[in-house]
């Protein structure tokens, strides 16, 4: 099977996306393979014009696969409301979208102490999205405090490995900027709870798929 990869060469904004919407056509599925909600694209089908960021360009083909895989950071709640979009315009999102179990995911402290560094850096701060997109890579290299999509389908392991990151990284971001307010885990956990509730149907071992 031949496969045909698209990939950026410099920060992003090289129009990877609309790429990939013109190569959609020929290939049966579609996979974003990489990074998360802090850049978007355009695409026009169907005389329409739509803004996407987390989903595949492949979404708004029926008879394609869209697919995000492993390397991808996750915000739920970003990704749902790019979803709701979809589907107000064209409808439900089918069986021919999947989502990894193995992908990693944001949190709001991800965010907070993406924030809480930048203003500790003061004028050397790097500009960054304040989306929590890079400190959740640096969660996926460490490994500790890591959470993936699959874990949040299990309740128990999911809260208990929430509390102790929760109660880790309060420390964290007081430390940088004693003028943030602490999260609260369970409130957290309430929810991404809610959020994995509507993402299960979609969730699966992609890595065996592709």
């Amino acid at each position: 099977m031949s496969a045909t990869s698209v990939i950026g060469l410099q920060w992003g904004d090289e129009a990877k996306g609309k790429i990939v919407d013109l190569l959609a056509e020929d290939h049966d599925i579609i996979v974003r393979y990489l990074g998360g909600n802090n850049a978007g694209h355009t695409v026009v089908f169907g005389g329409e014009t739509y803004k996407l960021s987390l989903l595949p360009a492949g979404i708004l083909h029926p008879d394609k696969i869209s697919v995000i895989a492993t390397g991808v950071v996750i915000n739920p709640k970003a990704l749902l409301a790019e979803m709701d979009s979809i589907i107000e315009r064209n409808g439900p999102i089918g069986k021919n979208f999947l989502i990894s179990d193995r992908a990693h995911v944001i949190f709001p402290y991800h965010m907070q102490e993406e924030a809480a560094f930048e203003k500790s850096l003061k004028e050397e701060a790097i500009g960054t999205t304040m989306r929590g997109i890079g400190t959740c890579y640096r969660e996926k290299a460490g490994r500790t405090h890591a959470l993936r999509l699959g874990d949040l389908l299990r309740p128990e392991f999911f809260k208990k490995k929430l509390t102790d990151i929760v109660a880790f990284k309060n420390n964290v971001i007081q430390a940088m900027d004693p003028e943030a307010e602490p999260l609260d885990a369970e409130t957290i956990f309430e929810e991404y709870t809610g959020y994995i509730e509507r993402l299960k149907p979609y969730i699966t071992d992609t890595t065996s798929f592709l």
